[in-house]
């Protein structure tokens, strides 16, 4: 699995263990199309933008069968000229796909190159011993040796947890809403631009406290326990755009874990607004791709820029 595709295709919103990416087709199909067409989205306009700028909320894995989108969706991405999205997917990825040792310096002649030191694990310093062990037992109830994820930091053990159970569900990343729009970007050569870099998402998860680290792995290892229970009313929510109830069912894990919601959410929110305000008062029509997370809520991207003066209404 490449660090890349965890922490910049599903990003954050896997680390957050209630995001947006397990929305999907494991609702009883039968029930769905029973329902009424919904008369909301996921889904905003910046009604004061010079041109039609759109914010629409991304589930970041699906599967083929969850195609086509709504209408709304769509028409959105047919009017926008630039599309933005939490990262510009076109940059190239960072290398290795896990951490690695560092290779000793090249011998000088007549004297032997000194032996790599082992370094210690990056998970058992960041995690209780029983929190430890509890991602050993997971990953060897899953098939896999269980110090697999020894080398790695706990915020990329979390998201790859839940990117591992997500994937036994049949989940794809190529068939998230970001995946799914990018692809058309290119072939009908819109822009596309990024929010921030790969970089900036891996510098949000770093640096968390202890409680911080072990909060994370432990709430993702609390949802994968929980995942096929929880998607039928995510999948209904999102589908709808049933904000309060959105709220709740991806950010609500943040209640007890500030220090996370803060870094990963609130202050990425902040960055991205600047850059959003620029295509408001830009000379052609965008749309703006990210996480369902980052638009819902308190110190959600619609409430910013509500709070510095802009007419943002729900589609």
């Amino acid at each position: 699995m490449r660090v890349v595709a965890v922490i910049g295709w599903i990003a954050l919103a896997a680390v957050t263990a209630r995001a947006e990416l397990v929305l999907s087709s494991l609702e009883d199909r039968a029930l769905l199309e029973e329902r009424a067409p919904p008369t909301r989205h996921t889904l905003w306009k910046i009604d004061d933008a010079k041109k039609p700028v759109y914010l629409l909320g991304s589930i970041h894995v699906l599967r083929r069968q969850n195609y086509p989108l709504e209408r709304p969706l769509e028409d959105a991405f047919d009017e926008a000229k630039v599309v933005a999205f939490e990262i510009d997917m076109s940059a190239p990825p960072p290398p290795p796909e896990a951490p690695a040792a560092e290779p000793p310096p090249p011998a000088r002649r007549g004297k032997p190159a000194p032996a790599p030191v082992p370094k210690p694990s990056a998970l058992k310093a960041q995690v209780s011993p029983a929190t430890y062990r509890s991602v050993v037992r997971y990953l060897e109830n899953a098939g896999y040796p269980g110090t697999v994820f020894d080398q790695w930091p706990a915020p990329i053990v979390a998201t790859a947890l839940v990117q591992m159970e997500v994937s036994q569900l049949g989940f794809e990343s190529q068939w998230g809403v970001d995946a799914y729009f990018y692809r058309r970007a290119k072939k009908y050569g819109k822009t596309v631009v990024g929010l921030e870099t790969q970089a900036d998402q891996v510098e949000a998860l770093t640096g968390l406290s202890a409680p911080a680290n072990e909060a994370l792995v432990q709430a993702a290892l609390d949802d994968v326990a929980g995942l096929r229970p929880m998607l039928r009313d995510l999948v209904r929510a999102w589908k709808g755009g049933e904000v309060d109830r959105l709220v709740g069912l991806v950010n609500g894990s943040f209640a007890d874990r500030p220090e996370v919601y803060q870094r990963i959410i609130v202050e990425r929110n902040a960055r991205w607004i600047s850059k959003i305000e620029e295509l408001a008062a830009g000379d052609v029509p965008a749309l703006v791709i990210v996480g369902t997370g980052h638009l819902v809520g308190s110190n959600s991207v619609v409430q910013m820029l509500q709070a510095k003066g802009h007419v943002v209404t729900q589609q």
